[in-house]
């Protein structure tokens, strides 16, 4: 049995996609019972080899595989905040552009520059604001 399972964690690492029992059967080259096949995934899950999602199975490795390369895929600002403001494509391609061509600005990244650049908007229309609500609470003479 401990062989069998082997040779099926080695088969399910190399599918991308996620597979149930039967396709897995229906792939083998001789006839395989299906209790072993159950009982070899239930092992590897156990085991935490493979994850089973609803009725498929996918493995571990293939998962982080997956997970690594989302990490490492750049995302627009606007799906990286849930229900947060919309920043559209075109502005965040400025700002990259921005980024690339002046480095010495010294910013690590697009979402540092945007932090930076609403914290400098804020205080300057706090200012403002402050300016405003000092000049209309002073008592006319």
């Amino acid at each position: 049995m401990q062989d069998f399972k082997e040779q099926l964690l080695e088969f399910v690492e190399e599918r991308e996609e996620p597979f149930n029992m039967t396709s897995l059967v229906e792939s083998c080259n001789s006839f395989v019972d299906d209790e072993w096949v159950r009982g070899a995934l239930f092992e590897l899950e156990d085991e935490g080899r493979i994850v089973k999602l609803d009725h498929h199975y996918l493995s571990t490795r293939i998962l982080m595989r997956r997970w690594i390369r989302a990490k490492e895929e750049p995302r627009p600002i606007s799906e990286d905040v849930l229900n947060g403001p919309f920043v559209p494509q075109g502005l965040i391609d400025r700002i990259e552009e921005l980024l690339d061509e002046m480095p010495e600005l010294g910013y690590l990244d697009m979402d540092e520059f945007v932090r930076d650049a609403v914290r400098r908007l804020l205080e300057k229309f706090g200012k403002t604001l402050k300016g405003k609500s000092d000049q209309g609470s002073r008592p006319n003479k």
